[in-house]
């Protein structure tokens, strides 16, 4: 069988065609030492404007590669770091059981981080009923489910505070009114914030108490070990009516509603809670990573045009790439051994 392999001690080229030992060759002639030697000096350069476009791509892998190195953190090699990061994944990806969970998850995030602006806004509501305040709280109802953007709901709201203040006789109406308005521009801060309160009101939630229920939930996550799924649904189940309730509000379908799914989200909630400042330093990370790997696959696209079987490889080709060792090292940590499926998100956000 003709074998169609060389190694430096029977061959001048790779780009040979012979299997004969070079001292078994002719000087001239085809398949010569002559024609090897011919073909080794005759290969073109590599165009400049390829070798200036490498050479850039080059410096920026550099910059980005030292600042990945001064981001990196022993933290993010962490298992239940790196389950949150997974698990987020996961998520935004809708993948099998998150499957089209997160947008809820988001909402049931933002009920409990503004669980206090809830409560009073529904208190509020309910000890003080002059005309001038219905026709507030009325006002700010139509206007959840009819405004441009959050600046133009606040000044709105703002208006209608401004001309019903004058109208109320008592002080004490007067800054429970103010103090209305407050909480509902604090919920602003987050256009989910009014989405929530829209919804409370279209499913009639008559007891915004539950909130702080869930809210104690989440907190009691603090010492537990949050990989510990089954524990995690222990919780759920003893308190499965209180989640129940949220059903509607926060998008869970029938099929969804499960003890399962309430675990995930109280999982993800707690393990985000728990590594925040963490994920904002990963998600800083990420950011320069995918700057890196735009460089790293221009460079790698330009080697791949210019391959040493054809060109002459210039020395910039032959410079270790920076910032490989580290993109390996977080590919490995984000890689599913068993599944292959790679966490690792590079793709331009949207």
């Amino acid at each position: 069988m003709n074998q169609n392999i060389y190694t430096p001690m029977t061959s001048l080229s790779v780009d040979s065609h012979s299997n004969v030992p070079w001292w078994n060759r002719s000087v001239i002639g085809k398949d010569s030492l002559l024609e090897d030697l011919t073909r080794q000096f005759s290969k073109p350069e590599v165009s400049e404007s390829a070798v200036f476009l490498y050479s850039r791509e080059m410096m920026s892998l550099a910059v980005f590669a030292k600042t990945i190195e001064a981001i990196d953190s022993e933290k993010f090699g962490k298992e239940e770091f790196l389950v949150f990061v997974k698990m987020k994944y996961l998520l935004s990806q809708g993948i099998n059981e998150y499957q089209g969970i997160y947008e809820s998850l988001k909402l049931l995030k933002v009920a409990i981080d503004a669980k206090d602006c809830f409560i009073a806004i529904d208190q509020t509501e309910l000890q003080y009923r002059g005309k001038k305040q219905q026709e507030f709280y009325q006002f700010v109802e139509s206007l959840l489910w009819d405004h441009k953007d959050k600046a133009a709901f606040r000044k709105q709201v703002h208006l209608k505070l401004a001309d019903s203040l004058p109208q109320i006789k008592t002080e004490e109406g007067k800054t429970a009114l103010q103090s209305y308005a407050e909480h509902i521009e604090q919920l602003s801060d987050n256009e989910l914030g009014l989405k929530l309160l829209s919804l409370f009101k279209r499913y009639q939630l008559a007891d915004y108490s539950i909130l702080r229920v869930i809210s104690e939930i989440i907190q009691s996550l603090g010492k537990r070990d949050l990989l510990d799924f089954n524990g995690l649904l222990s919780l759920v189940r003893v308190n499965y009516d209180v989640f129940e309730k949220l059903q509607n509000i926060i998008g869970i379908t029938e099929q969804q509603s499960t003890p399962e799914t309430y675990g995930l989200m109280i999982q993800y909630i707690g393990l985000s809670n728990r590594h925040g400042l963490s994920n904002l330093k990963f998600k800083e990370l990420m950011n320069v990573m995918k700057k890196w790997d735009q460089a790293y696959q221009t460079l790698i696209g330009i080697r791949q045009e210019h391959p040493p079987s054809q060109y002459k490889q210039p020395k910039a080709f032959k410079q270790a790439i920076p910032g490989v060792k580290i993109y390996a090292k977080y590919k490995k940590w984000l890689t599913d051994k068993k599944t292959g499926m790679v966490f690792l998100d590079l793709g331009d956000e949207s």
